[in-house]
């Protein structure tokens, strides 16, 4: 059970689109003062590809991902990393990593991750209409939306909550996709 429905993830992100008017991660950050840097931190499937931390001494969040990541799993990261600064990030938990055992059963990890499908991928209606309009399979479907396949599958989810009839996924999402979704070695 999450600690937060999709549908409180869901109003967060309306808000935040409606808030600052855009879905742009570079203007979304800039707007919520959220420095964002890039630093080397290795190759490897269990290396760190992000993190969020407070820095209580200057009033502001700042977002640390991997330089080796390419553009889609940056663009992921970016948005996950986001979802735990405006879901997570308290006194309690000033600091969120991404690393190592990527736990998908962690429940702050799976709202992250609705957080970034909802943001990446948009409004509900407008999806189902997609992708019942389109001839794309799910892999197709996630290529050309530019996120993970895994990450449609979150959608879906979210989806599924708000009512709409939507297609099986053709193949269980990865449980440890966050691993995989490095773009390290492209």
């Amino acid at each position: 059970m999450l600690v937060l429905s999709t549908d409180k993830i869901c109003r967060k992100v309306d808000e935040l689109i409606e808030t600052y008017g855009t879905t742009d991660l570079t203007e979304l950050c800039d707007a919520l003062n959220i420095i964002v840097t890039t630093q080397d931190l290795d190759t490897d499937e269990d290396s760190i590809k992000g993190l969020v931390t407070r820095i209580d001494d200057f009033n502001m969040i700042c977002i640390v991902l991997n330089n080796n990541l390419t553009d889609i799993p940056r663009k992921f990261y970016l948005a996950h990393e986001i979802g735990h600064a405006i879901l997570h990030i308290n006194d309690r938990n000033p600091r969120i990593t991404d690393m190592g055992s990527f736990d998908i059963t962690d429940k702050m990890e799976i709202e992250a991750n609705l957080f970034a499908a909802e943001l990446l991928l948009g409004d509900s209606e407008t999806l189902d209409e997609e992708m019942r309009s389109g001839e794309y399979t799910m892999f197709q479907f996630a290529a050309e939306k530019g996120v993970p396949y895994e990450l449609v599958a979150y959608k879906l989810d979210i989806m599924r909550d708000q009512g709409y009839d939507v297609p099986e996924l053709p193949i269980p999402p990865e449980a440890r996709f966050l691993s995989k979704v490095r773009g390290v070695y492209d």
